[in-house]
């Protein structure tokens, strides 16, 4: 099933983003965030209208994606959770940001 929760968590807590946007607060390149968009649209869990420039688009979950979404959340913070467990909460905050940095600086090549 095509569903990334970080595209659709960002998508639910501020709807209405460009794939740029969204690109950038998941700090990907712009292609990657584009294919994902488009698996997660093709499955029905999103949809995109056009923005001020015919090339911008800009994205909302569908009832279907809310829905999905919320059914895995408790799964997805308990994998988190798991995660800070296992390897300390200050050392996962420190790699979260460091893959953040990584892929952010990464993408503007």
């Amino acid at each position: 099933m095509p569903l990334n929760t970080r595209h659709c968590q960002l998508l639910e807590s501020a709807a209405n983003l460009t794939t740029t946007e969204l690109a950038e607060g998941l700090g990907i390149d712009q292609t990657t965030a584009t294919r994902t968009l488009a698996l997660i649209k093709k499955a029905g869990f999103a949809v995109d209208t056009v923005g001020l420039d015919r090339r911008q688009r800009r994205w909302a979950l569908t009832a279907q994606g809310q829905a999905l979404l919320k059914k895995f959340k408790p799964r997805w913070e308990a994998a988190q959770e798991a995660f800070e467990k296992r390897l300390g909460r200050r050392e996962a905050a420190a790699l979260k940001k460091a893959s953040y940095l990584a892929a952010s600086r990464l993408s503007l090549r």
